[in-house]
């Protein structure tokens, strides 16, 4: 073989290598951070976290993080002076199934869980940030592409995945971007609070490769104000393992 002829196989082979490369980089999962807050406008201790919350939105949508942040309003508190608007038992529900999965022994507000992995007081800022930047150094393993169609209060949720589905589940929920409450009675009573990214319908289908989910929005709901996120787990131990997120306007 002559040394030309070697030499232009050898180009070759790296050029194919460096386009596989390429295509594998770009069809990776980016790595996320999706962060869980359960809180409530009866708790004095939440806005702190509540407004954490929206502080790290901002920065992330401004840094391009793919960075996915909920607000899950808990029920417990609404006996307590204050029944929080936004609240639902399906939210407390969800936050009891991370307390025994993390052997709490009891559920807090306002308490975060970051990919489903870690916990912690939901105000702690540098615990945050520390998972955070942990979170987003990590691949994702699993790839996920929304679209929607929104009639009257109905929003149909038409999902791709890509990756390993195998014993996972994919959440979707329906959030308002931010919305002010005066509070009338308990802890807070007297404030304007604002809570970012409220959930506002919640549903969880088994992780499937293409499919629909079906979200049910309130009377009060503006959907111009409204967005749809979407994070698939797994099934035993909730760990994130991607997920994305679609404006409805």
């Amino acid at each position: 073989m002559s040394t030309q002829r070697l030499v232009l196989l050898l180009l070759a082979g790296v050029s194919l290598f460096i386009c596989n490369a390429n295509r594998v980089f770009t069809n990776a999962p980016k790595p996320v951070a999706v962060i869980e807050l359960f809180t409530s406008q009866g708790c004095s201790s939440c806005p702190a976290a509540d407004r954490l919350l929206g502080e790290t939105i901002r920065q992330a949508n401004a840094e391009g993080q793919a960075v996915y942040a909920l607000s899950f309003h808990v029920d417990y508190w609404d006996r307590l002076g204050w029944r929080d608007p936004f609240s639902g038992h399906q939210y407390t529900e969800r936050q009891r199934r991370y307390a025994q999965l993390f052997k709490l022994q009891t559920v807090y507000t306002p308490q975060a869980v970051l990919n489903g992995r870690q916990e912690f007081v939901g105000s702690n800022r540098a615990r945050l940030k520390a998972l955070m930047d942990n979170a987003l150094q990590d691949g994702a393993r699993v790839g996920v592409q929304l679209a929607t169609q929104r009639k009257g209060n109905t929003i149909t949720v038409d999902y791709s995945l890509t990756g390993n589905l195998s014993g996972t589940l994919l959440n979707v929920a329906l959030v308002s971007g931010s919305v002010s409450t005066d509070i009338g009675r308990g802890e807070n009573a007297g404030r304007k609070l604002v809570n970012n990214n409220v959930v506002r319908a919640f549903a969880t289908v088994p992780g499937r490769e293409h499919g629909q989910a079906t979200l049910v929005a309130p009377a009060n709901f503006d959907p111009d104000d409204g967005a749809v996120i979407a994070y698939v787990q797994q099934e035993k131990t909730l760990t994130t393992l991607g997920a994305s997120q679609i404006a409805l306007r």
